[in-house]
């Protein structure tokens, strides 16, 4: 964990330039923030995860229907076991999984599993999810072209730009 200067000097200040105690104390706060910071990292991490787990699954194997179906009990053992491990929130993930189902397309079927009907049209709003989870997205007007393009910052740092050829919305 990367603490600001400010901290580290005035930890440096309390513990009168002694470099074992500040060293003890920097490694105390940066446990206490990780602590604070990594429940809801786990919570983004398991949901994110599997999300891109099951989107993954339909777009590489579209005609295989195992794996447009989803068992509920098996996703929630999963998501229980992952979530004990991690200590997060059971509960809170479980919802918001389910609500990216549903937004997913997947549909909740009287047996209680998870069912998503293929769809060529919407294989396209699938890669959309996909590359909208991976990449953090922003449109910008580039100023050299003076067209609309999209920048994709890559996990890495690196940003991509794809430019907009042709406006459907006109």
């Amino acid at each position: 964990n990367k603490l600001g200067k400010e901290t580290i000097s005035q930890t440096w200040k309390n513990y009168n330039q002694i470099y074992y105690d500040t060293r003890i104390k920097l490694f105390e706060i940066c446990a206490t923030s990780n602590l604070n910071e990594s429940e809801e990292e786990n919570e983004l991490k398991i949901i994110q995860e599997m999300y891109l787990h099951i989107l993954w699954n339909i777009l590489k194997y579209p005609k295989h229907i195992k794996y447009r179906q989803i068992n509920t009990p098996a996703l929630y053992n999963y998501l229980f076991q992952k979530c004990h491990t991690l200590g997060t929130d059971f509960e809170q993930i479980l919802i918001a999984m389910e609500k990216n189902l549903e937004i997913t397309g997947f549909k909740k079927g009287n047996d209680g599993n998870w069912y998503y009907q293929y769809n060529h049209t919407q294989l396209l709003h699938l890669w959309d999810k996909y590359y909208n989870q991976h990449f953090k997205i922003d449109t910008k007007q580039d100023i050299i072209f003076q067209k609309k393009c999209v920048c994709y910052r890559i996990k890495n740092g690196k940003i991509m730009k794809a430019y907009l050829i042709m406006n459907i919305e006109q």
